[in-house]
């Protein structure tokens, strides 16, 4: 599959969701009146829209009858809100399987990991607030730690619930460090068809391929990792990520793990709330 004919794919996807895309206006009062006004006028792109996300991202916020104010300090008497940096590991796995993906019915508490599309149960060690048996599931740094920007907080990156997800351990191995796109290769193992580790189409690359229901989800996590920590993904991710993005919009589910995401760590992914500003920036 030549670039051109990605890209041609990617666009006619874009087109034809034009169409189902909020007023920015709608956006959560989290963004800011000045974010809101300047997207509406089309003066925020690229560069300049990554650096209004940042800010917005990881500063502090004052909570006001109407949109958020985001200022370096929280002003005297004031309601403020600002990324949750402090979680420890242990405590960022605990509310990932025990309370983010969470799950009960008659039969008991379960959770569903986003590589092999296994549903795992409390025989593992699901359960409120735990972490689960770490054979069978572990927690996908969807960004991988070898990748981290040296100039961030370690413990920013490492706990940062936007781009955690519960995998199975096997597939979370295989996985690694590794690029995502799509490959020409074979499935993880017997028991996990649903992924694939393999050669990158166009490059030489080793890379791995995640379910299609998960491939957006990777790229807007992806996407809000590299423009909150400044770190940017190479153009080979990013041509696969930008046409998952398309290819597997955001549903319910998705919004409902952001807004339980921010309930815990006080920021959001603004490509969940507005997923037509990928749109808006040529390089990530």
């Amino acid at each position: 599959m030549s670039k051109a004919f990605r890209l041609s794919f990617i666009f006619a996807i874009m087109a034809s969701l034009n169409s189902a895309y909020a007023d920015f206006a709608d956006l959560p009062p989290y963004y800011t009146q000045d974010f809101v006004q300047k997207i509406d006028q089309g003066t925020l792109k690229n560069t300049l829209l990554k650096i209004s996300l940042q800010n917005i991202l990881s500063k502090i916020h004052v909570k006001t009858t109407g949109r958020d104010l985001v200022k370096d300090s929280c002003p005297d008497q004031s309601e403020c809100e600002e990324q949750l940096t402090t979680l420890t590991y242990r405590q960022a796995r605990e509310i990932l399987f025990g309370k983010i993906h969470l799950q009960s019915n008659d039969n008991g508490y379960f959770l569903n990991e986003v590589y092999c599309r296994q549903t795992i149960s409390e025989e593992d060690g699901v359960g409120r607030g735990q972490i689960p048996d770490h054979t069978q599931v572990n927690c996908e740094h969807t960004w991988p730690q070898s990748r981290f920007n040296p100039n961030e907080s370690k413990n920013a990156q490492l706990t940062d619930l936007h781009h955690l997800f519960p995998s199975n351990s096997r597939a979370n191995s295989s996985r690694g460090n590794l690029i995502f796109a799509e490959v020409d290769g074979g499935v993880i193992n017997e028991e996990c068809t649903s992924s694939h580790r393999g050669t990158a189409y166009g490059s030489s690359e080793t890379a791995f391929e995640p379910p299609p229901e998960h491939r957006g989800n990777v790229a807007r996590a992806l996407f809000y990792f590299s423009v909150r920590y400044n770190h940017p993904i190479g153009s080979l991710e990013e041509e696969f990520l930008k046409k998952w993005h398309w290819q597997d919009p955001v549903d319910e589910e998705e919004r409902s793990r952001n807004e339980k995401v921010y309930e815990v760590q006080k920021n959001r992914n603004p490509f969940i709330d507005a997923p037509e500003l990928v749109e808006l920036v040529n390089d990530f």
